[in-house]
């Protein structure tokens, strides 16, 4: 954003050098013609996708600065190509409205997914045994909590091996709201020089018997139950056609 003659340059070389298409990925400028006058740029340099962040670069704090649609659907109203959008989606039907209010062809999601990765199969997290309040377009049995789904995850990190120190940044970020009702297993995690899986399934359902009291089991067990918290099938919802 500080040099739009190399971007443009970059954009220009890739999109006329390979045979895939090009996307790219922006920010919002503090005035709204800059912004068009940039996403226009890099169409005409080649850019087959344009997703557009609808916060400025020096917003970083996205719970405190809401990002703004209008700026999307003027840059959508613009352009030829797809845009995809980028800010203020939490749950799944925040897809729809921003779909309805920018007109975009797709949308995008970043800190949400970190604390809830079902976020665009419709399920809204379940927090410490108390039902999330939605807007009634959504089906209660796609409720879940953060522990069952970190359950599954953990899962899938045995079948498919990934560095430890992702898997410790992810639990951390999934169970948020339930490390600060219980803040002691969150330090006893950070005093971990090394964690293992089956820890992490221990500490877990350890912190979920402290909401849901369950009788002793092996940690196989443990999983088991904790896993048919899980919608056994999540019914696609489509976006509105009105």
């Amino acid at each position: 954003m500080d040099d739009l003659p190399l971007v443009q340059s970059l954009v220009s070389k890739l999109a006329s050098s390979l045979s895939t298409p090009v996307s790219c990925k922006i920010r919002m400028f503090p005035k709204l013609e800059e912004t068009l006058a940039y996403a226009l740029m890099l169409e005409q340099a080649g850019c087959s996708l344009l997703a557009i962040h609808g916060r400025t670069r020096d917003q970083k704090d996205s719970k405190a600065i809401r990002a703004d649609w209008d700026v999307i659907k003027a840059v959508k109203s613009v352009l030829q190509i797809p845009v995809l959008a980028n800010g203020n989606i939490r749950w799944l039907e925040d897809v729809y409205d921003c779909i309805a209010a920018t007109g975009v062809d797709g949308v995008l999601s970043a800190e949400s997914l970190l604390e809830n990765p079902a976020l665009f199969s419709g399920c809204r997290m379940q927090s410490l045994g108390i039902d999330s309040e939605g807007d009634g377009r959504l089906l209660s049995e796609h409720k879940l909590n953060e522990p069952a789904l970190l359950l599954e995850y953990l899962e899938l990190c045995e079948k498919y091996p990934v560095p430890l120190r992702m898997i410790r940044a992810h639990v951390h970020r999934m169970l948020g709201p339930w490390f600060r009702k219980h803040p002691d297993l969150r330090e006893e995690l950070n005093k971990q020089y090394r964690v293992s899986l089956d820890w992490l399934k221990d500490m877990v359902y350890r912190l979920m018997a402290r909401e849901v009291p369950l009788p002793p089991l092996k940690l196989e067990d443990r999983i088991e139950l904790a896993m048919e918290a899980l919608p056994s099938e999540t019914p696609l919802l489509e976006p509105s056609r009105g």
